[in-house]
């Protein structure tokens, strides 16, 4: 009989290894406390030389999308102290003191290096990828909540050893690079037991294997009793590139974030592979363009009988995807009478390019509308942000699942708060005209810019990440000389920008419902948008609406928008939007959708 070395329950046999020049080692599994691993525990040499084969395979700092720098700019302020355990990073120290946070990075599995830091120092502890190698985790786990203040943050990454991918990989597992494996339900107890917390789990499916990363607290208060669990499943490359602040991944983090002051405790899975097994309900929010992944994790889930929600954020991207295919060539041609004879067959809708015309259904892959009427028959239920969104879900796809509206909102614990002195001391710039969005075809700041490239004096801020460099340089080459490009912005400047600015302008050419206009609009601006989806449903008479495929309209809407903007109509803009489209607002008719989803509406 073996005994667990984290709770001390007797475990179940799981495997037996024989490792040359090491010997033979049975790998147990503890039924109580979900741990499992090498039994006895390993030399000191070999679980150096299986560490080292760890990170070798399983890098612990990603150039693209690095989760501690993604946690700290989401939660931490200026001067946390903050600890990483973990291999050590030369590239995420200087990210971090850029960040003005106080980076602490150790390399260790042993728990006593802790002691030398004093009780309640840190404002976070990340734990990386040490879990699977260290001996004693309970005196690891009893060190770090000495060290940290209470209300401080703790995240955890290791690999998932209950994921569908490693359960495939079967025994293989045991031999590539840990000599503990950890799951959901130990990660769960020792934040139970330590920190008095649930936390967040991500899994995601990286380097042929899955892994966890964590985000709970160190608290005081008894644990919180949960009503429900819900499994949250995004595209796998939600998180793809740290820089990257779409808007889906703000609405996915702020949706958990305020499902947690609900009482539904929410877990995010970005696995093709997603498991459901714990789960009261599954939530996917779907990608409009990637359905066959889409497809892969509903099917994945309902074979474990799974009751599933999807927000549809359905979008018919055939006239974007006609324009992608045809505007360049537009803004290239050189004379204006030629150009601008274009741009009126375009406004009009008569737009056609070899065997490709304006008006037709146009995907941009061929399986996309098959794949969304399947996940429409699969679902339980869907989530659309506006009736525009259903009705065009009915008439295009010629499916009505039951469904619930809830609006797509924004942030008022951000937006709103924040006057325009940051921006205007950090810029020059007072009130203008404002775009944010990644500066790409389907936004349409070229649109945008053309129709005011005669009005040098109104300014114009352009606040995104460039997605396709030819687009950037034409959006520069029309835009007028009073045009300020800023890459990106922390959501706090943001929101200081957008109290500057008199008007926010975003004619896309594809929308579900815009997040930066509802941020904007939240603070204040005047919304002008696209005439496509169901903007009007949000801003009624308060927002000003155009044609994207017209200059004229796009320039008409932006300046009456301009010269109708006041103070009164800025306090009404504000007043309505948070009044109606808060996170808050939006989690209580998403839990309602769920209640009924499963049968307690």
């Amino acid at each position: 009989m073996t005994n667990c070395r984290y709770c001390g329950g007797v475990t179940g046999s799981c495997a037996t290894l024989t490792v040359a020049g090491e010997g033979t080692y049975d790998v147990q599994e503890c039924p109580a406390c979900g741990l499992a691993g090498f039994y006895p525990f390993p030399s000191q040499r070999f679980a150096d030389e299986y560490r080292a084969k760890h990170h070798n395979r399983y890098p612990a700092h990603d150039q693209d999308f690095e989760w501690k720098l993604f946690f700290a700019r989401r939660h931490f302020h200026d001067g946390d102290r903050v600890l990483c355990l973990g291999e050590e990073s030369v590239t995420l120290q200087a990210a971090f003191t850029r960040e003005k946070t106080e980076f602490v990075q150790l390399d260790t599995t042993d728990p006593e290096c802790l002691s030398r830091f004093p009780s309640g120092y840190f404002d976070a502890v990340f734990v990386w990828d040490l879990l699977g190698h260290v001996k004693d985790i309970r005196r690891l786990c009893s060190e770090i909540r000495r060290i940290v203040k209470d209300g401080a943050f703790i995240s955890l990454r290791a690999r998932d050893a209950g994921s569908n991918n490693s359960l495939a990989c079967g025994r293989e597992y045991f031999t590539s690079g840990d000599i503990n494996f950890v799951n959901r339900t130990f990660l769960h107890r020792l934040y139970r037991d330590y920190f008095n917390d649930l936390p967040h789990c991500f899994t995601q499916d990286t380097h042929g294997t899955s892994s966890i990363v964590t985000l709970g607290r160190a608290n005081r208060e008894p644990l919180r009793h949960y009503d429900m669990q819900v499994l949250v499943v995004v595209h796998h490359y939600l998180f793809s590139k740290l820089d990257d602040a779409t808007g889906p991944r703000g609405r996915v983090m702020n949706t958990i974030d305020n499902l947690d002051r609900q009482g539904v405790k929410a877990d995010v899975s970005l696995s093709l592979q997603p498991r459901a097994a714990g789960y009261d309900l599954v939530h996917i929010f779907h990608n409009a363009w990637e359905t066959q992944d889409a497809l892969a994790q509903l099917a994945a889930v309902k074979s474990e009988n799974a009751k599933v929600v999807i927000s549809t954020i359905y979008m018919d991207p055939s006239e974007t995807n006609f324009v992608v295919n045809t505007i360049n060539r537009i803004f290239k041609i050189p004379g204006h009478r030629e150009r601008n004879a274009l741009l009126a067959t375009l406004s009009r809708g008569g737009l056609k390019a070899g065997t490709l015309s304006q008006g037709m259904r146009f995907y941009s892959h061929w399986n996309v509308e098959e794949d969304q009427k399947a996940m429409l028959e699969t679902a339980d239920r869907i989530i659309c942000f506006s009736y525009t969104e259903a009705r065009q879900i009915s008439l295009n796809l010629d499916r009505t699942p039951p469904f619930s509206i809830v609006y797509n909102s924004a942030n008022d614990e951000t937006f709103g708060i924040h006057g325009p002195e940051l921006f205007q001391d950090t810029y020059g710039i007072g009130e203008c005209v404002i775009a944010a969005g990644h500066v790409e075809w389907r936004k349409n700041q070229l649109m945008l810019l053309y129709a005011l490239r005669e009005h040098p004096e109104i300014p114009i801020v352009i606040v995104g990440a460039r997605t396709d460099d030819e687009y950037y340089e034409l959006c520069r080459l029309w835009a007028h000389k009073n045009t300020t490009f800023i890459p990106q912005m922390k959501h706090r400047h943001l929101a200081s920008a957008f109290a500057a600015a008199r008007v926010h302008a975003q004619p896309s050419w594809i929308e579900g419902i815009s997040l930066s206009v509802i941020e904007a609009a939240m603070c204040g601006c005047t919304p002008v948008v696209a005439d496509r989806a169901g903007e009007i449903e949000y801003y009624g008479d308060l927002g000003y609406y155009a044609n994207p495929g017209s200059v004229e309209s796009i320039r008409r809407a932006v300046l009456s928008a301009w010269h109708n903007h006041s103070p009164e109509s800025r306090k009404r803009t504000a007043e309505h939007v948070k009044s109606r489209f808060t996170f808050t607002n939006a989690v209580k008719m998403t839990v309602d959708a769920y209640r009924q989803t499963i049968g307690q509406g």
